[in-house]
């Protein structure tokens, strides 16, 4: 026990006496210590991996995972290699070969090389998607890639050159690959990468850096939009010519012209904050980049309406209030057939709101039958589009909604034309089409495009909301509940307020074939104006004075209605019918929206026929195709 106590008491003195020492030599080692950075190696792979750690090979999502092994059968001028197995393109496990390797072992300082090099061959001639490095699953911020990367059977070595090595001083993503079998007509392949290292070749030179793959842009945008910068590459000489690699923003360094205007992030992404004019440009390096973008702010933006109609009843192709079927493209780009559209890919995002816009617009085709399952809508009944025309609007311009079924098989094909006086400048408009309406198109099982076309009569478009849809017979939800405060309204309908006295619902004199019932969605009590003609709604016992109010509301819900009517009838000073001091006026809703609730909310000034407003008697409503369609009514009451 004693020689226990007196071993700890010597050991507990010698960390004292280390401790002083420590703190005697601490305004040494301050002046003179150079803090340890990360480690240099630029081997990856020799013969086997070099300082990788034990976990650093990661599949991408949706690739085969077993592509990757260690070939000691085939080499470059060494013992092993690196072997990927490209899979047919109908392997269950995974259509393409795909992978990160990402040092286990930390991070390297690679800003003493220029180029990250390997030699490679393949089992034929084919180029491989993607290769690079940058890629860590952690930001991937100093991503790059060299495109279409052309092997043969014979090694030859492949140089992706570094856009900017002084960024690279704590590097995980030492490789990284994409391969598929578009060149070998889905057959597999198998391919080695050997010697892989980042290099000092000291023959790289002439960086070339461009943002927006060189081209100087204008865009037109909005407050609160988010810009991203694309087109990110950088071309350098080599011994074997010039090389160009896309890379990451994060090599860039971006500036705005106008921080007013637009700021941009070191991601790449410019964002609007106010209106006017800002130029986006960038430097790599230090050497200015090609290419810049104009942004042109127009201030704050008004989103389409938001869709209400039930998910269930809908197949969205766009739009951010439902969850959309897969889509090739946005913008087919027909060039040889004359396309001269624009834009549309990607869609514009302003302020959260996705909207697909078009310059240049002659036709434009959005497409679900190249890579992606075509869109049944046999059991929709409409197509719904919210179109806004960013331009001014001259008689003969139009907008053709052109839908193609089958695609490329027993195709068939029908079309719709928007006119001048259905559209809007600088405002949305909604259209909702039967589909019935498409002549010729005789299926709409296989819907594989969706055509645009105005023939140049019309340049500048924003579309959003672009679904099929099928409409129920009846409300499954109750109408928006009002939120005008009790006081500012008088009431004849709605469980929202007190109603004032009403006579009747239904007159004597409304069509024969429409008939009046009382029901309940959702539990809300709602009015059914079944095959709907015309209906009589009167107070006369109890008249309005509406002389403090300033619109009349009504909120209507119908499967089938094109035009809904509403007409407001005043009985004069004498307060009863006739007299000649009768006025009244009618108002009409064309195309209103079927299958969801719409609240008209009419300015009184609207009915400009309507000369007295004190003693307000008769409300008449109309529906087209005349008692063609059932009409529910919910929250009839003027308000201030």
């Amino acid at each position: 026990m004693m020689k226990n106590r007196v071993y700890k008491l010597k050991a507990i003195g010698s960390f004292l006496a280390l401790i002083m020492v420590l703190i005697s030599c601490e305004r040494d080692l301050s002046d003179d210590a150079v803090e340890a950075g990360f480690p240099t190696t630029g081997e990856i792979f020799t013969d086997n991996f070099v300082a990788m750690g034990s976990n650093f090979y990661f599949p991408f999502q949706g690739a085969k995972p077993d592509v990757f092994s260690v070939d000691n059968q085939v080499a470059y001028e060494s013992n092993s290699s690196i072997r990927i197995d490209v899979p047919n393109a109908n392997d269950p496990d995974g259509s393409f070969a795909g992978a990160i390797f990402r040092s286990d072992a930390g991070p390297r300082d690679l800003s003493g090389y220029d180029a990250l090099t390997f030699w490679a061959r393949a089992t034929q001639g084919v180029a491989i998607g993607e290769m690079g490095f940058g890629v860590d699953f952690e930001g991937d911020r100093f991503r790059v890639a060299r495109t279409n990367v052309s092997l043969s059977t014979a090694w030859q070595k492949i140089i992706i050159p570094i856009p900017d090595a002084s960024k690279l001083t704590q590097e995980r993503g030492m490789l990284w690959f994409s391969a598929g079998t578009q060149d070998t007509g889905g057959n597999a392949y198998t391919f080695w990468v050997d010697e892989v290292q980042f290099e000092k070749l000291g023959t790289i030179a002439q960086p070339r850096p461009r943002i927006l793959e060189g081209q100087d842009q204008v865009t037109s945008s909005f407050t609160g939009s988010d810009l991203p910068i694309g087109g990110l590459t950088q071309t350098l000489n080599s011994a074997n010519g010039d090389i160009t690699v896309t890379a990451a923003p994060a090599y860039f360094d971006f500036s705005s012209s106008d921080n007013s205007v637009a700021t941009i992030d070191s991601s790449g992404i410019a964002m609007v904050s106010g209106p006017g004019t800002t130029v986006i440009s960038a430097s790599l390096a230090g050497i200015d980049a090609a290419g810049s973008l104009t942004i042109n702010s127009l201030g704050n933006f008004t989103s389409a309406p938001v869709p209400t109609r039930d998910p269930s009843n809908v197949i969205s192709v766009f739009s951010d209030a439902y969850n959309n079927v897969p889509v090739d493209y946005y913008n087919g780009f027909f060039t040889p057939d004359g396309q001269t559209t624009q834009g549309g890919a990607p869609p514009a995002n302003f302020g959260g709101d996705n909207v697909i816009t078009y310059t240049d617009l002659n036709f434009v085709g959005i497409g679900t039958f190249l890579n992606v399952p075509t869109v049944n809508a046999s059991s929709m009944t409409h197509i719904h589009v919210d179109l806004q025309v960013r331009e001014t609007i001259d008689p003969g311009d139009f907008i053709r909604l052109q839908l193609i079924n089958n695609v490329g098989g027993n195709e068939s094909s029908g079309s719709v034309t928007l006119s001048s006086n259905q559209l809007q400048e600088n405002q949305w408009v909604g259209f909702d089409v039967p589909l019935a309406n498409f002549t010729g198109l005789a299926s709409r099982d296989q819907l594989g495009l969706i055509f645009f076309v105005s023939d140049s009569t019309i340049s500048n478009l924003f579309v959003d909301n672009i679904y099929y849809y099928t409409v129920p017979t009846s409300p499954v939800v109750a109408a928006p509940t009002p939120a005008d405060p009790s006081s500012n309204v008088i009431s004849l309908y709605s469980n929202a307020y007190t109603n004032v006295p009403v006579d009747t619902f239904r007159t004597p004199w409304s069509s024969a074939a429409t008939t009046l019932t009382d029901e309940v969605i959702a539990g809300d009590d709602v009015k059914k104006y079944a095959t709907l003609g015309f209906a009589g709604i009167e107070t006369t016992s109890n008249t309005i004075d509406a002389t403090g109010m300033t619109h009349f509301r009504i909120d209507t819900w119908s499967a089938g209605y094109t035009q809904f009517n509403i007409k407001l009838v005043d009985f004069g000073a004498n307060g009863v019918f006739g007299g000649g001091d009768d006025t009244e006026h009618e108002v009409s809703i064309t195309s209103p929206a079927t299958g969801q609730w719409v609240s008209h909310d009419i300015p009184l000034s609207d009915f400009t026929g309507l000369v007295n407003r004190d003693n307000i008697a008769q409300y008449i409503i109309v529906a087209q195709p005349f008692e063609g369609t059932d009409v529910f009514v919910d929250n009839i009451y003027f308000r201030n």
